[in-house]
């Protein structure tokens, strides 16, 4: 491809400027078609497609300047997806590479997080947390968002379910999963392989022609998979303790115990004031009788 045809490339992918800037950003990405693809769905998704979303993609400083354009775009991507389920199924499908099935992986994960959250909860669990929050979904959510921004690749016609990650960014994934914490990159390497042990595809190059991509299961992941899908028993009808009419009722002697309550309140009041000028009066007399047979 030509310099023209790169910069024809961002402008039809929806990048808003003019073709000498378009020829400079596919100068400064490397010329390189996935690269530009990826740019291209990081600046239409947070920057509506608009140029100034480039001071937000980090420089980079390593001495290998081959592939520095696809690795500044995916650094952005890893920043805005930092910590989310987006990211952690990423990094996980980075760790094969095979084309891997998204309900196999769904059971084989959910069951580890299980394990290991009762076991040992460490740096792994941690990573895997975001992942255990998914129901089906937003599992589904989550893969076609990683679709649309290009970091999946598109399904495979007639297996939805294969989710393939392309070389340059599983790597880009894979080795940084590995720097930044090897008890996630060892645990997850060893998950994903014997998920690929359990679940065998048989995955060929997609020609117009080509045959259908069969997929192989394991009875136990088969077996654990269909008790993931199954659906949930209805909730059993609790029997009914109070009838309409009972209820009824007795609002209407509450209300009335209460209305007698009320008046016995008033009248116990009204005794007490009695009883206390009564008693007042009474002692008044007295005093009254006492002074008075006092002699002068």
């Amino acid at each position: 491809m030509t310099n023209e045809e790169y910069a024809t490339q961002l402008q039809k992918a929806g990048i808003k400027g003019e073709k000498k800037q378009l020829l400079e950003v596919a100068s400064d990405f490397d010329n390189d078609s996935l690269t530009l693809d990826l740019l291209a769905s990081y600046l239409k998704r947070w920057y509506a497609g608009r140029l100034n979303g480039l001071e937000t993609i980090p420089v980079l400083l390593d001495r290998n300047p081959e592939g520095r354009g696809l690795r500044r775009v995916l650094a952005a991507f890893e920043s805005k997806l930092h910590g989310t389920s987006d990211m952690t199924l990423l990094c996980l499908l980075s760790l094969s590479d095979r084309p891997v099935a998204h309900q196999h992986m769904k059971a084989a994960f959910h069951s580890t997080l299980m394990e290991r959250w009762l076991t040992k909860r460490d740096d792994y669990v941690r990573f895997l947390g975001p992942l255990g929050r998914l129901n089906e979904e937003h599992w589904q959510w989550v893969i076609e968002n990683l679709r649309r921004l290009k970091l999946l690749e598109a399904p495979i016609d007639k297996q939805h379910d294969l989710l393939v990650v392309s070389a340059p960014i599983r790597d880009y994934f894979r080795n940084n999963l590995k720097l930044r914490s090897r008890t996630v990159f060892d645990q997850g390497t060893a998950d994903m392989e014997k998920l690929s042990k359990d679940t065998v595809v048989d995955f060929r190059q997609r020609y117009k022609n080509a045959p259908e991509i069969k997929t192989w299961i394991s009875p136990q992941l088969q077996e654990q998979l269909d008790l993931e899908i199954q659906p949930e028993p209805k909730p059993e009808e609790k029997s009914v303790l109070w009838k309409q009419e009972e209820l009824d009722t007795a609002q209407q002697q509450l209300l009335a115990l209460r209305d007698s309550l009320k008046s016995l309140k008033s009248q116990t009041e009204q005794l007490t004031k009695y009883l206390i000028s009564t008693d007042i009066a009474d002692k008044t007399t007295d005093l009254l009788t006492e002074a008075s047979q006092k002699p002068v």
